[in-house]
């Protein structure tokens, strides 16, 4: 029988998983962007608010192989909920040190750093649990990859949608506190198996 997305969908648990992942992982698609704005709107500098996404870039892709190392070492929930937690107080003092004027950009910086360094690695997380899922079904593991996949592409493009629906009717910190709950939401709400 040929593996489809249907398919994939029916395995049991798959469906409720895969949703309260997706949930978090679109918060990558808000954070960045809301965060860009923020700093801008707070330093007036586009070099500042660039300087600063640099570094919560570097630390995001830098660091991912701890992270992941984590996750292999502790197992999902021991490890994503304490990243989560790290990333979305983070945030939080972020929110806070941008909603005026004139913070110091080596604050919005270091805080931003930080931040991206507690990034929780759903998607990783979420590509190992369809191996479990699946159960040794090649063709049924490899349509849930593309299924997984897509949707995180999609994430990419309507994270930043999402944002500018939020800008247009609050400020830019709406949207670090929006993704902050999207990744709250999406972890600890995520039933993984350690």
């Amino acid at each position: 029988m040929s593996a489809s997305y249907a398919r994939v969908l029916r395995i049991p648990h798959a469906r409720r998983t895969f949703a309260t992942a997706l949930l978090g992982r679109l918060s990558y698609g808000v954070v960045p962007l809301s965060v860009m704005l923020a700093v801008n709107r707070a330093s007036g500098s586009y070099a500042v608010a660039g300087a600063v996404m640099a570094l919560f870039g570097a630390t995001v892709v830098f660091l991912a192989p701890a992270r992941a190392a984590l996750i292999d070492r502790y197992g999902p929930r021991r490890a994503l909920v304490p990243l989560m937690t790290a990333y979305t107080a983070l945030l939080g003092a972020l929110t806070v040190a941008v909603w005026r004027p004139g913070a110091p950009p080596v604050l919005l910086g270091a805080l931003t750093a930080l931040a991206g360094a507690c990034v929780p690695p759903l998607g990783p997380t979420m590509r190992a649990v369809w191996t479990r899922l699946a159960q040794d079904d090649q063709a049924l593991l490899q349509r849930a990859y593309s299924l997984d996949g897509v949707a995180e592409e999609l994430l990419f493009v309507s994270g930043p949608l999402l944002v500018g629906v939020l800008v247009g009717a609050a400020a830019p910190t709406a949207g670090i506190v929006v993704g902050a709950a999207l990744m709250v939401a999406g972890t600890t709400r995520t039933p993984t198996r350690s």
